[in-house]
């Protein structure tokens, strides 16, 4: 039907035709206005406007100006919201007669009212081709549609204006037409007739900012100013069908205005002065002190959300991920932009802590495992929820990320010149006195992105080597042995390269310790390249900013002895609840009577079934009367002596850990788990309700067995429709060996390796023809570095012998999938080894046929023993025209075939 659409430009009328629902606004609607009207329209047609939209999308940057931010690819609510909070600084400090004003613009059904012929000429003026525009115009024309109400549809409605409501093309069309307003105010802005607002000297000329149809606009607070900003609204409104609600709109001045103009421009404008600009886009403008009572309403909604939950019998892993999904979710579209009060966050985090450990209103629990260990990533021992605090300071981070990386936004030009004062990068975020509360609120963490950036070298001709951050967390300076000698403390990086790209070690190997040193030697830098330095983000992989990095940065992380144990807890292929119960009990944290007695609730430690004996975590999961049953027919013989004689972390990480299987496939930590945490349940049922309540041991037997069968079948059952990520990957036997080209072709195996990932590392390759002759080679010395860098300097030498060589069809095999990946992507600039990878593009595509496979380490035994060999050599590249004589025995087994076998991962539908 789609394919039919764009080649005839025509669908069948029902799958035009649209259902009108009315939601309610309020929880009592009283009016038609306090309904909202929902547009259902029919999935074929979604689909077919789905398409034109991932079409539309990528230029949309391109074909709107940057003071609007909906709808565009890179752009954010937040952008607007921070121009805004800085506009109503700049006026609160304005001094003397000059002042501005502030319009806010309610356009009335903005997205019903839009004419066809108006909205199909802004399709001609953005230069869409005719068969788009028709096919565009088809889809928003052609609609028949019927009010919902009671239950009963009515008669069809033909409408003459408007864009469908719930369309995915709908948004974008309003924001082509919203455009025709901005160029209307450019042009007045150009005639002379609209004079913008400057919050700096040097800073952006400001007449309007649009998100849809939020509306603001700027001007000097003269009344010439109104008649031409009437104008502008006027023409644009006779032209498009749109319609400005005067009494909804808002009038603000600066308060260096007398109230006495205030009010005359107020009554020419027709628009009623506000002596506060109220909420814009969710947000309450700031125009006064911040204090915690701005802040009441995010813990008000906090309470009223998770009001309802209260009275409900809800388990603990349930009130997690409700807390995680909603309580902690609420406040971030303000943390983007403010730091929140510490009182108001410590108010929030202790509704979330309450609501964890209590499922009931007026009936606390006891908090067994500290909120800060909460707070932890999983990874270190927490649940993963973050404290309010620490996620605000991430969320700010993020926005003065995009403010060092972002050069051509509205906001960035506006901070950078009201605050930049030429200051360069990260010296600009500093606090400063008199400043606004949103540039205090992202100055707190300039310590934050200190710790977190780093320069990635391109040309090197932008980073200083002594005073900057980039092959190190602080400028080398601070690393260096010996004091820089003053001609070298200014000198960039790119001086201490020479013409033929190696590094001029003389001018710094005495300065530095050895190992800062090696991580320098295995820097790549492109002296002939255009490219500036750029900032990178050192938490994360790709080099690439994220909110988890950022909060992982905040946490100091110490080394924990447990932290595979972590791991394999929140990966058990087992309920959610038995996860958080299996990370309960590895931290002693259940409600043991033990625990409970040490807490001053229980009378006493002891079991009730065991006389004499405490009640531990370890004595219900293990030694009580129903387990003891339980394992002692589970366990095999010959593990039951370590089984039962190791103290509690013991057992539950060697159980955990194990890598049996308890028969038709069920792995045993997951059965482990399951059966302790139903071993539980009995106990709890027998505290609360008796023993005579509790299953006996054999019925607790049969009920273990039966429903930790069921959960496994239900887990890997193909009805889940679950990602094959999260299934436990699939293995099989496989005879893995080296084999050569294609005739024509010759093989160039490398590798890399990193004694200690970041280590000492090297790189080695070698060039075979298709009888597996050696024909050349070549190990090389990289100084520190990871495993991942060594793969890339592997692919970098072992190109550059390949030409050298004469060689033009090249076979190149390397065991890094990794390494592969970063190659076939796209360019990335800001990735850390973006200057390798590009002299590595750049190397392939040159004349001739290169061919990029990927091998296991059984068939590329070769270059493995060449690149761990290397680590013998001193720093440099050395070509090989023999084989060492270790390598021999590994080039004749594969001249001769030979094959290692090797568990490989297979598609699960690729195994019989």
């Amino acid at each position: 039907m789609a394919l039919a659409f764009f080649s005839t430009g025509e669908l069948p009328p029902a799958v035009t035709d649209s259902t009108l629902v009315l939601i309610p606004k309020v929880e009592v609607p009283e009016k038609v206005t306090h309904l909202r009207p929902i547009s259902l329209n029919n999935v074929s047609l979604k689909a077919i406007t789905k398409a034109m939209t991932s079409r539309l999308k990528p230029v949309m940057r391109k074909l709107v100006s940057p003071r609007q931010s909906s709808f565009i690819p890179g752009r954010q609510t937040a952008d607007n919201i921070l121009v805004v909070q800085e506009v109503l600084h700049s006026f609160r400090k304005k001094r003397g007669k000059k002042g501005g004003l502030v319009f806010k613009i309610d356009l009335e059904k903005a997205y019903d009212r839009l004419r066809w012929d108006f909205l199909r000429d802004t399709l001609k003026e953005v230069g869409l081709p005719s068969s788009w525009i028709s096919c565009i115009m088809y889809c928003v024309e052609q609609n028949r549609m019927r009010v919902l109400w009671n239950g009963e549809l009515s008669q069809p409605i033909c409408p003459s204006r408007g864009v469908r409501q719930g369309d995915p093309l709908s948004p974008y069309l309003f924001v082509l037409c919203m455009e025709r307003l901005s160029h209307r105010i450019d042009l007045a802005v150009r005639d002379g007739l609209w004079k913008p607002v400057k919050l700096s000297a040097n800073g952006p000329p400001l007449t309007h900012l649009f998100f849809a149809d939020d509306l603001l606009l700027f001007a000097e607070a003269e009344s010439h100013q109104i008649t031409a900003i009437r104008q502008c609204l006027e023409d644009f409104c006779l032209s498009s069908g749109q319609q400005v609600n005067y009494n909804k709109s808002i009038l603000y001045v600066s308060p260096n205005i007398s109230r006495r103009k205030a009010s005359q421009l107020s009554r020419r404008a027709g628009i009623p002065l506000k002596a506060a600009l109220g909420r814009y886009l969710g947000i309450q403008a700031i125009q006064e002190r911040v204090t915690k009572e701005r802040y009441q309403s995010i813990i008000l909604r906090i309470q009223k959300r998770m009001a309802p939950w209260k009275a409900k019998r809800l388990s603990f892993a349930a009130r997690l991920t409700l807390t995680q999904s909603v309580s902690a979710s609420l406040p971030v579209y303000n943390m983007q932009t403010e730091l929140i009060p510490m009182g108001v966050c410590k108010s929030i985090d202790k509704l979330n802590r309450d609501f964890i450990w209590s499922d009931e209103e007026e009936k606390a629990k006891m908090h067994l495992v500290s909120w800060e260990k909460m707070t932890m990533p999983k990874k270190q021992g927490g649940v993963g929820i973050r404290s309010t605090r620490q996620a605000n300071l991430a969320m700010l981070a993020k926005c003065g990320w995009r403010l060092l990386q972002d050069k051509d936004s509205i906001w960035t030009q506006v901070m950078k010149a009201k605050y930049g004062r030429h200051r360069q990068e990260l010296d600009m975020i500093r606090p400063i006195q008199g400043s606004s509360f949103t540039w205090a609120s992202i100055a707190k963490v300039a310590s934050l992105l200190k710790k977190g950036c780093a320069w990635n070298i391109k040309s090197g001709r932008k980073t200083h080597f002594w005073l900057d951050c980039w092959v190190s967390q602080v400028p080398l300076r601070e690393l260096a042995v010996d004091n820089v000698p003053p001609e070298l403390e200014g000198v960039k990086v790119a001086d201490m390269v020479g013409e033929d790209g190696c590094w001029k070690t003389e001018l710094f190997v005495n300065l530095l310790p050895e190992e800062v040193t090696q991580r320098i030697l295995s820097v790549a830098v492109d002296s002939a390249s255009d490219e500036e330095d750029q900032l990178f983000w050192t938490a994360s992989s790709d080099g690439r900013f994220t909110t988890k990095s950022a909060f992982s940065l905040l946490i100091q992380h110490q080394p924990d002895q447990d932290e595979g144990i972590w791991k394999i807890i929140w990966k058990l292929p087992t309920l959610e609840r038995v996860r958080c119960f299996m990370w309960q009990a590895f931290l002693d944290r259940l409600a043991t009577n033990v625990l409970r007695y040490s807490r001053r609730v229980a009378d006493s430690p002891d079991c009730e079934r065991c006389a004499g004996q405490p009640e531990s975590v370890l004595h219900i999961l293990r030694d009580c009367t129903p387990a003891l049953f339980f394992w002692s027919r589970h366990v095999p013989l010959h593990q039951q002596a370590s089984f039962f004689s190791c103290n509690q972390r013991e057992w539950l990480s060697m159980n955990l850990k194990s890598g049996d299987s308890v028969g038709n496939g069920v792995e045993w930590p997951g059965f482990f788990s399951t059966a302790a945490w139903l071993i539980w349940k009995n106990r709890t049922t027998a505290c609360f309700k008796g023993i005579g309540a509790a299953m006996t041991p054999p019925t607790l037997e049969f009920s273990i067995l039966t429903k930790t069968k069921l959960w496994y079948d239900s887990w890997n059952s193909s009805d889940l429709g679950l990602d094959s990520r999260s299934r436990p990957a699939r293995r099989v036997l496989a005879d893995i060996g080296w084999g050569g080209p294609e005739s024509g072709w010759v093989t160039m195996n490398i590798d890399g390796a990193s004694n200690g990932n970041p280590g000492p590392a090297g790189a080695g390759g070698l060039l075979r023809d298709g009888t597996g002759k050696w024909l050349k080679g070549f190990v090389a010395s990289l100084g520190t570095a990871t495993a991942v860098l060594a793969e890339l300097w592997a692919f970098s030498h072992g190109l550059d012998l390949a030409w050298k060589e004469g060689h033009r069809a090249i076979k190149i095999e390397t065991d890094s999938q990794l390494a592969i990946q970063l190659i076939e992507r796209r360019h990335d600039p800001i990735h850390p080894h973006a200057t390798l990878l590009a002299g590595i593009r750049k190397r392939i595509s040159r004349e001739w046929l290169i061919r990029i496979v990927h091998t296991y380490r059984e068939g590329n035994r070769a270059a493995d023993w060449l690149s761990k060999h290397s680590l013998v050599y001193p720093y440099g590249v050395y070509e090989l025209a023999e084989p060492p004589n270790g390598l021999k025995q590994v080039l004749r087994d594969d001249m001769l075939g030979a094959t290692f076998q090797r568990r490989i991962v297979t598609p699960p539908s690729s195994i019989p």
